[in-house]
């Protein structure tokens, strides 16, 4: 997760911690074993997304989150989409946020990381593509933007849009 004011939430990686573990078990057939091991990387993974999502929702009046498809991600970027859980972690901000009193806005991500959150000029980054590149310079006003950050911003400005036109919002 990547919050707009720039914090960033890293993943868990519950499985790769214990993948080794559950593979050993695996592949000796200790269909007892298995279970436990899945319980306690499904365990660890909850635990880390309540304490985190919590945090968010404590801390934040307006929650706005991109309606990225957990199927799309998980076709895209393999396990390490389906370990960080972002579906549960959307469904657990929802649920916070409300009963805070705060509200939750769901918003899409179409272009989020190409728009220039400082200026708004469409294009994003020239030439470089992919996972690896993380940064990129606004070609029309020179802002230096890192991409999730970016994004981030981005959303938090159509889900406020969102607000405005009173669509789409989840209130207490």
């Amino acid at each position: 997760m990547t919050l707009s004011t720039g914090a960033k939430v890293e993943n868990s990686r519950m499985l790769a911690k214990y993948e080794d573990a559950l593979g050993s078990a695996q592949r000796a057939g200790k269909r007892r074993r298995t279970q436990a091991i899945r319980a306690k990387i499904a365990n660890s993974r909850k635990d880390f997304l309540h304490k985190e999502t919590t945090k968010i929702a404590n801390a934040f009046g307006l929650i706005c989150v991109g309606n990225i498809s957990g199927r799309w991600l998980q076709a895209t970027n393999g396990k390490s989409s389906a370990d960080a859980s972002t579906g549960m972690c959307r469904n657990m901000l929802r649920y916070k946020a409300i009963a805070r009193a705060a509200m939750f806005v769901d918003t899409s991500e179409y272009l989020s990381t190409q728009v220039c959150s400082e200026c708004g000029s469409v294009g994003g980054p020239k030439g470089l593509k992919g996972p690896g590149m993380r940064e990129w310079v606004c070609g029309d006003c020179g802002a230096v933007h890192d991409r999730d950050v970016n994004a981030a911003r981005n959303i938090l400005r159509l889900g406020r849009q969102t607000l405005v036109e009173g669509s789409s919002i989840h209130t207490a």
